[in-house]
């Protein structure tokens, strides 16, 4: 590929990582109440191919995927090879309480990748991920102070944090690699509050808005080292980043429907208010002719993070994850499609960041996938299944059952090849 082909790549992947912030925003990327506390829903960033192996990732290598979840995974490129990953997500989610019930389901591009082997012993890659997720609406009925008249109240929020990486992974020594991950961490997280009063008290609504916006730089390092004992392959990898503030922002709107804008505020100053979390993670993979096992834990230091939202009284707590997962290969290269399959299961077990009326929140789940090679071409499409459950539907909290999609576009084109004639 030529010089001017190849810029012309980079430029499309840059102009469309500009315009993913505007697209996440189209539809919700999460419908969980939980949602309206804190940053909202922490998104892994991964691949579909590390979320069909239960969310592991830490020690996971390939040439055949861009593995995002540790900033050392990319050592295993190909040299004349330049990957694109662009993935989808879609979710369905059952929210249960003490009173009620419901069903949410929507979708959203979920995260892009480009990457490529600048030397033999360096990689690199840029992409887009999410990084928190606010998609909730939730209706309430409250008495006027005094009277036994009723109001309703609708809670509505949108937004979430987004991501947008350069990564580079260092290899010494053929099986030692260290990795170095800059992120732009940016977006707004819009709360809407809005008082419905009936034409017997006033027939007027109250709407109260707050929005916040946040950004800064991010920075994560990871390392990864293996080794060989006979035909066996054994893989460790970490990962780590520090407690990092967030510039912020801070805008609200009190109007109402009939004289419009009754206050603004635009001057409170929450700058450098927000935190991102001290995190760590580590993980092991074995791998043995055509399968691969692997397990990662991490754990992140939410519980020294203060949470400074205007009427959020929920305090931050440390929480952790445990996953595993394996992959099976049913062939190798040169064999039809669908011996080349490779097939993924995986579970996990995590902790929230949340504490609510004294009660811990807990997710669990289960996942499935594969890749599916297209024709004979080296591109490959991954699609990944996950159910999951969290919370509970007692103490007047809410039990979500999720079940969700990620499909994942794999292209590999050849780079850096000359024609030679003789």
């Amino acid at each position: 590929m030529n010089s001017s082909k190849r810029f012309s790549h980079i430029i499309s992947v840059v102009a469309l990582l500009a315009c993913m912030s505007v697209s996440s925003q189209a539809q919700n990327s999460t419908a969980s109440p939980y949602s309206m506390f804190g940053v909202g829903v922490l998104t892994p960033k991964e691949d579909a191919a590390m979320a069909a192996m239960g969310h592991t990732g830490l020690a996971l290598s390939s040439g055949e995927w861009v593995n995002i979840s540790n900033p050392a995974a990319i050592n295993k490129l190909d040299s004349l090879t330049f990957y694109f990953n662009i993935q989808l997500k879609a979710y369905y989610t059952h929210l249960k309480n003490d009173f009620d019930m419901s069903s949410v389901y929507s979708g959203n591009i979920d995260a892009i990748t480009m990457a490529f082997r600048t030397k033999r012993w360096w990689c690199m890659a840029i992409g887009y991920a999410p990084y928190s997720a606010v998609g909730y609406e939730i209706s309430d009925t409250k008495y006027i102070s005094g009277t036994y008249d009723q109001y309703s109240v609708s809670y509505k929020g949108s937004g979430g944090l987004s991501q947008a990486y350069w990564t580079n992974a260092f290899t010494f020594f053929n099986h030692f690699t260290v990795g170095a991950n800059v992120s732009v961490l940016w977006g707004s997280i819009t709360k809407r509050e809005i008082a419905h009063f009936y034409s017997s008290i006033g027939g007027e609504d109250i709407t109260n808005e707050r929005k916040y916006t946040m950004n800064n730089m991010f920075f994560e390092f990871g390392a990864q080292w293996d080794f060989n004992l006979g035909h066996n392959n054994f893989r460790f990898g970490v990962r780590y980043n520090d407690k990092r503030w967030l510039h912020s922002s801070y805008d609200q709107t009190i109007s109402n429907s009939i004289d419009k804008e009754l206050m603004h505020d635009d001057v409170t100053s929450f700058n450098d208010r927000f935190q991102v979390p001290r995190s760590y993670g580590a993980g092991i993979a074995y791998t043995r002719n055509r399968w691969l096992v692997t397990a990662d834990y991490n754990y992140n230091e939410w519980g020294s993070i203060p949470n400074v939202k205007f009427e959020e009284r929920t305090h931050f707590k440390d929480n952790y994850s445990v996953n595993a997962g394996f992959q099976y290969t049913a062939g190798k290269y040169g064999d039809p499609f669908y011996k080349r399959i490779r097939y993924r299961a995986g579970r996990f077990y995590r902790t929230d960041y949340l504490k609510l009326r004294q009660t811990d929140l807990k997710e669990r789940g289960v996942t499935l996938g594969l890749t599916i090679p297209i024709g004979n071409s080296p591109n490959s499409l991954t699609i990944s299944y996950e159910q999951s459950v969290r919370g509970q539907d007692v103490s007047n909290l809410v039990k979500e059952t999720t079940k969700s999609f990620k499909i994942a576009f794999n292209v590999k084109e050849t780079w850096f090849m000359k024609s030679k004639f003789d």
